[in-house]
């Protein structure tokens, strides 16, 4: 009797965790559908397009460079296709558009549109599960417009790498190929969590305390920021893992003024290396405009600083263990002022969907 009770239970826990497995494997599907059909709509990619640093740093990068001539060209995440158009007008032999949302159906008309159906083929489909055309088994380059806000958002860096180990040649090229995240300290827009003391004459702080909580993407101007840079995390494309985005490093911010700092900012640089004007672009909040914008970490307790102080801490990033598309940041902080001292750590989420939020 009780080998049979056992049996039981086994069977039962057995079928518990195919059961939350079976869950897990709808509700990623479910993730997948709502990601593509968000990059389906053409405003999306209307909002892409107007961010002249973005598209000017890639068409410099690909346009003027020799290297693509005779290539074969493969094209992660197309869009519309114009990374891949100008593959094909910088002269590469042949250039294969991948994207998993239905705006290929607007790229396959938009390259024949301009006379690049000879050399464009377009493909819908991820990158892991779709097939090269029979007579491809290697590709020489590929293109990819791989980074979210705060660099990792929207995980599209590891199909880039599944791209690079299944299909790219020894000696290819990656366009972008480097990354820096960076950290700094800022003086936050407050006035948009402050809103919730006072709603009317009613205290909805609580939900202050939500939206400290969440990490905000908001445009941050230069004269915002209260301290120097770190430097949180390097990539090289050619050497990087999957996994890429689970992290932790130190930082520490000598302050640069007097004033208060209500959050940290991270932002982004990009690099060629394989172009012959090392072309770059940064997403600073020094820097002219992007669509990535800057992601900001509200505090729960601002700090009153002075010029020449440290505020130190840890900056801990990893995929979210809900969405694939999004991720969990966790941030200590140790600071130790002439003011004031403070100690805290706090745990944020960060959408992909605030990347799209504005548009």
């Amino acid at each position: 009797m009780f080998n049979n009770l056992e049996q039981e239970d086994l069977k039962s826990d057995a079928d518990r965790h195919l059961e939350l497995a079976l869950k897990r494997i709808e509700e990623r599907r479910q993730q997948e559908t709502m990601y593509f059909n968000i990059y389906s709509r053409i405003e999306v990619h209307e909002w892409l397009l107007k961010d002249s640093v973005r598209v000017k740093a890639f068409r410099d990068a690909i346009l003027y460079n020799e290297s693509f001539k005779n290539k074969t060209v493969l094209d992660v995440g197309c869009g519309m296709g114009i990374l891949s158009i100008f593959a094909a007008k910088a002269g590469a032999k042949k250039v294969l558009a991948v994207d998993a949302a239905s705006i290929t159906d607007y790229a396959h008309r938009i390259v024949h549109d301009n006379g690049f159906g000879n050399v464009i083929t377009v493909i819908r489909g991820k990158v892991e599960d779709i097939e090269l055309p029979a007579d491809i088994d290697k590709v020489d380059i590929i293109v990819c417009d791989w980074m979210g806000s705060c660099l990792f958002s929207e995980n599209m860096l590891d199909s880039l790498i599944f791209a690079r180990d299944k299909w790219l040649s020894a000696g290819g090229h990656i366009y972008p190929d480097t990354a820096q995240l960076y950290v700094a300290a800022i003086q936050g827009q407050d006035q948009d969590l402050g809103f919730w003391h006072d709603v009317h004459g009613f205290d909805m702080s609580a939900i202050r305390r939500r939206c400290e909580s969440l990490a905000v993407v908001e445009p941050v101007t230069g004269g915002q920021m209260m301290s120097q840079v770190c430097l949180v995390k390097s990539l090289d494309l050619y050497k990087e893992q999957r996994q890429s985005a689970d992290f932790r490093s130190f930082y520490e911010l000598k302050v640069t003024r007097d004033g208060w700092v209500h959050a940290l900012v991270a932002y982004f640089d990009v690099g060629f290396s394989k172009t012959p004007q090392g072309i770059a672009f940064s997403t600073s909040p020094c820097a002219p405009w992007t669509h990535w914008n800057q992601t900001v970490f509200y505090l729960e307790t601002p700090l009153p600083v002075k010029a020449g102080e440290l505020i130190k801490g840890v900056f801990a990033m990893k995929a979210s263990e809900d969405s694939i598309f999004d991720l969990e940041v966790d941030i200590y902080v140790d600071f130790e002022g002439s003011q004031k001292s403070v100690t805290s750590q706090q745990a944020f989420v960060f959408s992909s969907s605030l990347a799209v939020d504005g548009v």
